[in-house]
């Protein structure tokens, strides 16, 4: 079997959500089939030639980002800036050129972004099965975001909301297939279009990457460790470039974190993730708060962790970086949105705030009793081996790719 894997971005290193999210499942498809990445680069940076499991790999440069031409077409026009964003001529040829040099069974498309592209598939090939992977609903996304975006942002938000909402509606008949991260989404894309033919792929972990003799082996490599037992890390771990994570990060660090830090002086809350902005660098200037940016590993982090949290506000799909904290065996207080999307119980496996009273409750909890936290770390665990590893999810995504080519 031959898919093309067509997604925005290269995922290499995996170091984002949605990176995270295409390694892992190319690289399952790759081991059950002829799998080709194609994905747009950086600006400026070198190309990726090869990837483990996949049969090739193919990068083209993403020139620019969000102009003034493009934001006034996004504004006026039909198509929403997040679609113009990712239409490029040099994208089109490439392609062109890989559909007719190669008999494609399938092309999983990674998110309505990249939808412009879709007559050029359906021209190269009509044989090939053509499947959406929503990592969000991204109209909800956008307008989830403009609820919390200053006056000028929140115009511009509202009417892309408003315009991807249609482009959803018709990319549900003009897809063959669509693949959700959550239940939820499923249900929302069914409502949506109640016949479309729509499978349930989580987000997943890779359970062994993240076990304690792994952590123990990063952390005894890490220059900075501690001899220090205690564990004294409060974590936020995500792309701090990304607008829901800014939000997260600053919320609580000027209204929880004070409260936080005169209850548990001992206690460091560490933002860990690439390319923070200076909204988020200024946090550093906090007593006991650390911007770390780009880390070459986050596992030492986690061996420090009293608690990893997920304050966010603003979102949607579901949190993988939640599956990992979980998997690393520490335990995590999350937002109900911050969550949401994953089949996590309150209080069993995770522990739910929205209050900076709640999360500063929640962490003396774990501070103070130590049947707490090593009852989430098991329990966490436990869910995410039986239910998020990634090569069960691969395997149901293979499956569903099957299927699909064995109707046509």
């Amino acid at each position: 079997m031959r898919i093309l894997y067509f997604a925005p971005r290269e995922c290499q290193p995996p170091n984002t959500g949605a990176k995270l999210r295409n390694y892992h499942l190319a690289r399952e498809l790759g081991r059950k089939a002829q799998v080709t990445y194609l994905g747009f680069r950086d600006e400026g940076s070198a190309s990726v030639q090869e990837m483990p499991d996949c049969k090739r790999v193919v990068t083209v440069e993403h020139k620019g980002g969000y102009s003034f031409a493009k934001l006034v077409r996004g504004l006026l026009g039909r198509t929403p800036l997040p679609v113009l964003n990712y239409t490029a001529r040099e994208m089109t040829e490439e392609l062109r050129r890989l559909m007719a040099e190669n008999d494609f069974d399938s092309v999983q498309v990674e998110g309505i972004h990249l939808s412009s592209y879709l007559p050029i598939i359906r021209a190269a090939s009509r044989r090939a099965v053509v499947v959406c992977d929503w990592h969000n609903i991204e109209s909800e996304l956008m307008r989830r975001y403009s609820e919390q975006a200053t006056l000028a942002r929140k115009f511009y938000a509202r009417a892309t909301a408003r315009k991807l909402e249609e482009l959803e509606r018709r990319a549900m008949s003009s897809f063959d297939a669509h693949t959700v991260v959550s239940e939820r989404d499923r249900a929302r894309l069914l409502e949506i279009a109640p016949q479309a033919c729509v499978f349930l792929i989580e987000n997943g972990v890779d359970t062994e990457h993240y076990s304690d003799d792994e952590i123990e082996k990063a952390y005894q490599a890490w220059p900075e460790r501690s001899d220090a037992v205690r564990r004294n890390r409060l974590l936020f771990v995500g792309s701090m470039d990304y607008h829901a994570n800014i939000d997260a990060a600053t919320s609580f660090a000027r209204s929880a974190w004070p409260t936080i830090h005169r209850r548990n002086p001992q206690l460091r809350f560490t933002i860990v993730g690439r390319n923070p902005s200076q909204e988020v660098r200024s946090l550093a200037e906090i007593p006991n708060i650390e911007v770390t940016g780009t880390v070459e590993d986050v596992r030492p982090f986690y061996r420090e962790a009293l608690a990893a949290i997920a304050p966010l506000r603003v979102g949607g799909g579901s949190r993988l970086k939640i599956l990992e904290s979980l998997a690393a065996g520490v335990p995590v207080i999350s937002t109900l949105m911050g969550a949401e999307g994953l089949d996590v119980k309150d209080g069993e496996n995770i522990l739910l705030a929205e209050t900076a009273e709640e999360f500063s409750r929640a962490i003396t909890d774990l501070s103070e009793n130590d049947s707490l936290p090593l009852r989430l770390k098991e329990a966490g665990r436990s869910l995410v081996r039986e239910k998020y590893d990634w090569s069960a999810i691969g395997a149901e995504l293979m499956n569903a790719h099957l299927s699909l080519v064995g109707r046509r």
